[in-house]
């Protein structure tokens, strides 16, 4: 049977390595206790130490320039994970599933894992985490107008098809074996539409619903997977006080347990969120991040300037 590759993304500061450690460990202890050989863990990471070492997890180490040249020309963080998913698809065999780090695995969604394989010759499939919803002047607006302004564009992207298009959560990305010319799509017109669309902040999930709304079936991953993207702050503070409190010394299979049985407090989680320093410090992310955003807007404004005066933008 092709075994079906778990793909992660963990790099940068010890959060992202706790919230990729207690997903992974909490999907381990779902294929040890059904004793599976048929799915394999794969993390992208930029330190393989932050990595649990087990026969059915694999790190893969991104190299600081690597991942600096996968951001692009306009420094936009998401492009990292299309184009590491782009060299999974190249480098590993079989159909892939990509994980958020901000996850914790509840159940194995076998069907999907049958689906992304092809087994009895089924048609190919994408899944996503879950449908946000359509496109529509109330959600999405400014992508709505660009989808019903901008057909001839879209069409030369090779979106053909935009009536079942929806805005697909991608917490989770599941394609076929064979995938890298889809993942080139998927950059490509996401490269595109980063320099024409806002808000920017959704340009790759907005490319990634377009291009796979527009060639597969879609299927959502839904509640095998619980995806806390609400608590990005809180959840890295939540996470290092569980495994502060692991006693030492347990094996990666224990530690794995101690994952998936633990019982996930989401009333913690609240408290945290109105704790005063917490949203103090949270005003300081989201400053930093609008400054960042100008940061990116400058740059793109001087681009389509250059572009402009030479007579080149399309």
């Amino acid at each position: 049977m092709m075994p079906v590759n778990i793909v992660y993304l963990s790099h940068g500061s010890r959060k992202y390595h706790d919230q990729t450690r207690f997903s992974v460990l909490t999907l381990l202890h779902l294929l040890l206790q059904q004793q599976r050989d048929d799915i394999r863990i794969v993390v992208y990471t930029d330190d393989a130490r932050e990595v649990p070492q087990h026969p059915l997890i694999r790190a893969i180490v991104l190299q600081r320039a690597e991942l600096a040249a996968f951001r692009g020309t306009f420094d936009y963080v998401h492009r990292i994970k299309l184009n590491v998913l782009r060299r999974a698809s190249n480098e590993l065999d079989g159909p892939l599933l990509y994980v958020d780090c901000d996850t914790r695995w509840l159940d194995l969604p076998d069907d999907i894992f049958s689906r992304l394989r092809g087994d009895g010759g089924q048609a190919p499939l994408c899944c996503m985490h879950v449908p946000e919803g359509a496109f529509s002047p109330a959600f999405f607006p400014d992508y709505h107008r660009y989808v019903q302004q901008k057909q001839a564009q879209l069409q030369q992207l090779g979106i053909v098809d935009t009536s079942s298009l929806l805005m697909w959560n991608a917490g989770a990305i599941g394609v076929p074996a064979g995938s890298t010319a889809f993942f080139d799509d998927v950059i490509r017109v996401s490269d595109y539409l980063f320099t024409r669309v806002v808000p920017r902040n959704w340009v790759e999930q907005f490319a990634l619903s377009l291009v796979a709304c527009s060639r597969y079936e879609m299927v959502a991953l839904d509640t095998a997977l619980h995806h806390y993207w609400n608590y990005s702050y809180e959840a890295p503070l939540y996470l290092a006080s569980f495994f502060a409190a692991q006693p030492p010394g347990l094996s990666v299979p224990q530690l794995a347990a101690a994952c998936a049985q633990h019982h996930w407090r989401e009333d913690e989680l609240k408290r945290l969120q109105a704790a005063p320093e917490h949203k103090r410090q949270r005003r300081r992310n989201k400053l930093r991040n609008s400054l960042q955003k100008r940061r990116i807007d400058l740059k793109i404004a001087i681009a389509r300037l250059g572009l402009r005066l030479r007579g080149q933008l399309g």
